[in-house]
């Protein structure tokens, strides 16, 4: 069936979440994606491994949100599983999430870079580090020997692209409110806090995604926080918080109920 391109547009303008309806006294869930498991551990150092880290802290980030009025926690990968990209966005869109937080702890080259920082999606890295990184992630499915498979229908590009044109100002109001909150109660990555690749996590079209790095594995000083049960308690409850502003802050559209 062709579609003209009014009711492309149409859809398109729907998925940005430009629409609005009665959805201030629903729940808006947060899906929380601990990164890689399984058979791709991430990251590693100092005796530490990025899926397992990640994993504990996305269950008990799962519990403030839980408790917090107007909020609802979906953990898309609640066991030591790999599961694709696609998969992810697929469990996230199925539990009716209305935004996608995920959850990282990566290492760099450069042992002297510390701190949280935030990536929202963007085809243009906002450096040379963060393309690394970008190329490192999504190179995940690749270990569970799934293709990379591109987009081939016009008509679905040009509405996935007009989709994100939208939901990146929610992107963007998302990482905002994260970093905000996290900002004097966590160390945050000096140069920038707020950082940009082209993630394939983040490119659900309508679903605000940030990609959220707790710290880096190869920085002596984040290892020792990633361990510490005071600072993973000041994290979660940040980020909890920063979720909790980014819903104040929100086009209603996008915290519409999805199920």
């Amino acid at each position: 069936m062709r579609h003209t391109l009014p009711a492309a547009l149409a859809a398109a303008i729907l998925l940005t979440g430009l629409v609005s309806g009665p959805v201030r006294g629903a729940e808006a869930v947060v899906a929380i994606d601990p990164g890689h498991g399984g058979i791709d551990p991430g990251a590693s150092a100092g005796g530490l491994v990025e899926k397992e880290i990640v994993l504990d802290f996305a269950r008990q980030l799962a519990g403030l949100i839980d408790g917090t009025p107007g909020l609802r926690a979906y953990l898309v990968r609640d066991d030591d599983s790999f599961l694709t990209l696609r998969e992810r966005i697929r469990r996230a869109r199925a539990a009716g999430a209305n935004l996608i937080i995920s959850l990282h702890a990566d290492k760099t080259e450069e042992g002297i870079a510390e701190g949280a920082h935030v990536y929202t999606l963007s085809a243009e890295a906002s450096d040379e580090a963060a393309v690394a990184l970008a190329e490192r992630e999504n190179r995940s499915d690749i270990i569970g020997g799934v293709p990379l498979a591109g987009e081939s229908d016009d008509l679905a590009g040009l509405l996935v692209d007009l989709a994100r044109r939208g939901t990146a100002d929610e992107d963007n109001k998302l990482a905002n409110a994260l970093i905000e909150a996290m900002a004097g109660e966590i160390p945050l990555l000096a140069t920038a806090p707020h950082r940009t690749a082209n993630f394939r996590i983040l490119k659900a079209p309508e679903l605000p995604s940030v990609l959220v790095e707790l710290g880096y594995m190869s920085n002596e000083s984040d290892r020792e926080r990633l361990q510490s049960d005071a600072w993973r308690a000041r994290a979660a409850a940040a980020l909890a918080r920063g979720i909790a502003l980014w819903s104040q802050r929100a086009s209603p559209g996008f915290l519409a109920p999805k199920k």
